[in-house]
């Protein structure tokens, strides 16, 4: 019996793999020009990545070919991105309102398109060269992207407040992209995620074998503007084939509050996790950060819940 369900867990591991990574806009060559525009100053020396005062937009899916929906907000884009759902009805919706940007769902599914991912989106706000939608955003200093991974610093400040409602909230998280440069992704690429929200167990959504656990870091971070050096618990996937994985789990998640994380020693702790590993960000580039929500539920269900941005900055 254990050599039979060792057999099966090495087969879902497989097919999980192969369909994780085969996510849309994952293996595109395609490109595109730059658009968007500078973010303006904050108070202080940040710019914000969502300023206040501009139109309002939104992106909105409802079926699987408005996957790659998005909508350009400044420096930013935003993106409902259901990308797991394969059949299903309602609505992912991001969208600003000139001062904040909301992101809701209100769907049901009855099939995914990688049955054993427990995600079915990411709605997100993107900046950056995104190499899953092959597209840049504008720039904002002081963080220029894309550039080289060791130059990586400042801190990224973001105030938000998760809903989770009827869902499984697998992670409300930072999705940082490093690669050697262009929108494509492969082997020796890197996607590091930071978990600052979630309502279901990590190891759960994070399980071996396909994950491997590396044991406990340390980062620094600050809530509703204490400094701290925070626990996280780091997990990763090596890939051959395709980009690897790295996600720190904060020990103690954030559902709502002012965060900060330092950027530079992100950088350096994930770099110091990868020791021994193929994977060198020395010779990678930071081309996109990303915020958003990987939310799950049962199928057949009416799943509900949301999250709130009020303010995003990079600060020197």
């Amino acid at each position: 019996m254990r050599g039979k369900l060792a057999l099966a867990a090495g087969a879902i591991a497989i097919a999980f793999l192969a369909l994780y990574f085969a996510r849309p806009g994952a293996t595109s060559n395609a490109t595109t020009a730059t658009e968007g525009a500078t973010a303006t100053s904050t108070e202080g020396s940040g710019y914000s990545l969502i300023p206040e005062g501009l139109p309002p937009a939104a992106a909105a899916a409802e079926n699987v070919r408005e996957m790659m929906a998005r909508a350009a907000v400044g420096p930013v884009f935003i993106a409902p991105y259901p990308w797991n759902a394969k059949e299903w009805t309602g609505v992912v919706q991001v969208a600003y309102d000139g001062r904040e940007v909301t992101a809701s769902v209100n769907m049901s599914y009855t099939a995914k398109f990688n049955p054993y991912a427990p995600v079915l989106g990411y709605p997100s706000v993107r900046y950056g060269c995104d190499p899953l939608f092959y597209y840049c955003s504008g720039r904002a200093q002081p963080l220029e992207l894309p550039e080289p991974a060791s130059k990586a610093g400042g801190v990224l400040v973001l105030s938000y407040s998760v809903s989770p409602g009827d869902c499984n909230v697998t992670d409300f998280s930072y999705d940082i992209w490093f690669n050697r440069g262009g929108f494509r992704l492969g082997a020796g690429d890197l996607e590091l995620m930071l978990w600052l929200y979630y309502n279901v167990d990590p190891s759960a959504s994070l399980p071996a074998p396909y994950w491997r656990y590396l044991g406990e870091r340390r980062l620094r971070i600050a809530v509703d503007g204490a400094w701290q050096t925070a626990e996280a618990s780091a997990y990763v996937h090596l890939s051959q084939g395709s980009w690897s994985v790295l996600v720190f789990v904060l020990r103690r998640p954030v559902r709502s509050g002012t965060v900060a994380v330092d950027l530079g020693q992100l950088v350096r702790a994930a770099q110091e996790t990868l020791n021994g590993t193929p994977i060198d960000l020395e010779r990678l580039n930071l081309t996109s950060i990303d915020v958003g929500m990987e939310f799950d539920g049962p199928p057949g269900v009416r799943l509900t819940c949301s999250y709130a941005i009020y303010g995003w900055s990079a600060e020197p």
